[in-house]
């Protein structure tokens, strides 16, 4: 496989606010949702055959035992995940490069439509590294396809999320590390108009194109999912880091007949969407900028309310089961904003769900997740932010639950 260090680096494209998602009927106990070809959550014993074999239907790329291991914590869900390991000193490469990975065979069928679910969790040492890798990706078929790089792949570079979409590189903002991220990708792999990639990151969508997703061939592209560094395999290239762990969990794909529900994380009606929301409040605001700018799907637009304790209140409609929410500052790339999260049945009593301060280097939603409860109300408590200057600044808020 070439590497896809060499393309040139495409501007990087602002994150686009999804809308709610819907949830499917309920299921037998244990059962996949019609259309959901795949499941590996790591529950069922048979499929916990690494470090020896993959699980069947996959295929092994990585050459020590700590490639790829079974873990009982950290897990997205139930009581097993799967951990990916790759050292620079690793022996010989796998598959002619630094990877371990694990993949689908190259046998999907010509202009499929696919769902992909999984859920992956950077290991706190993580660090900042100016070489890239890949964390999931798409490769295109291994004979009568086009060559080099993967149409479709999900990275970290320079502590951020990237997708490369065939060889441009979409900016999504900074990585956390030592918490499990959910992702959802709907591709319709096409060569021609009717192709369509659609990106979601803990149930708020972040991209949507039409048009051909990758490069021709007699089959579709592949699921592969690990650590793949090709830096690594060239001594002169520059990396800082000598050692990559992550975690990957809740992994489900789904043909034309799943919808986002059936493969998100967390299972069939699991708390992993953006819930819609009924009506919205505050306890203060700038007459330009009203509560209802914060619920409008546009980052470009804002509510503001002044003063220490200045909140901003969503109601939802109904009780529904929740565990955390998306919020978007104003100004976020620049200034840091400390706020408390609230939830309430009623809407008069309330209790703490989260707390904390946001990372101050990004516009686009940033999500917390918290203990899940059943409540009708969310309150955005603002409190201060870097600038001191008395205003709290909520371009998009959302809410996540089933």
């Amino acid at each position: 496989m070439a590497s896809i260090r060499n393309r040139p680096m495409a501007a990087a494209v602002a994150a686009t606010l999804g809308l709610a998602v819907a949830v499917v009927a309920a299921q037998p106990a244990g059962a996949d949702p019609t259309g959901v070809l795949r499941t590996l959550d790591w529950e069922n014993p048979a499929d916990r055959t690494l470090p020896a074999t993959p699980p069947a239907g996959f295929y092994k790329q990585f050459v020590t035992d700590h490639g790829a291991t079974m873990v009982t914590a950290p897990v997205r869900a139930g009581g097993h995940a799967v951990r990916f390991e790759l050292n620079r000193t690793d022996p010989s490469p796998a598959a002619g490069s630094r990877r371990a990975e694990i993949n689908q065979p190259d046998a999907q069928p010509a202009n499929a439509e696919r769902w992909y679910g999984f859920s992956i969790n950077l290991d706190p040492t993580w660090a900042y590294d100016t070489s890239s890798e890949i964390v999931t990706q798409w490769h295109q078929c291994d004979s009568g396809c086009p060559g080099g790089s993967p149409p479709l792949a999900l990275l970290t570079g320079k502590g951020r999320w990237q997708i490369d979409f065939q060889g441009e590189f979409i900016d999504l903002g900074p990585y956390r590390t030592g918490g499990w991220t959910d992702w959802v990708f709907h591709v319709r792999w096409r060569t021609d108009g009717a192709g369509l990639l659609e990106v979601w990151r803990d149930g708020v969508q972040v991209v949507s194109r039409t048009g051909p997703v990758h490069g021709g061939g007699p089959r579709s592209p592949y699921f592969k999912l690990g650590i793949y560094k090709w830096d690594w395999a060239f001594p002169d290239r520059a990396s800082t880091v000598d050692r990559r762990v992550m975690f990957h969990d809740e992994v489900r794909v789904g043909d034309e007949r799943a919808t986002y529900a059936d493969v998100a994380p967390g299972g069939p009606g699991g708390c992993a969407g953006a819930v819609p929301v009924a009506g919205v409040s505050a306890s203060t605001h700038e007459a330009a900028n009203p509560p209802a700018q914060a619920v409008d799907g546009s980052l470009g637009t804002r509510w503001s309310g002044h003063g220490f304790g200045a909140a901003l209140t969503l109601d939802l409609g109904t009780a529904r089961r929740l565990c955390g929410t998306t919020v978007a500052w104003h100004r976020g790339d620049v200034r840091w904003n400390d706020y408390t999260v609230y939830t309430s049945t009623d809407g008069v009593t309330y209790t703490k769900a989260w707390e904390g301060r946001s990372t101050g280097a990004t516009t686009a939603p940033e999500t917390e997740r918290f203990t899940p409860r059943d409540a009708r109300f969310v309150r955005v408590s603002w409190w201060n932010n870097a600038e001191g200057n008395g205003w709290g600044s909520i371009t998009e808020a959302a809410v996540l639950g089933s």
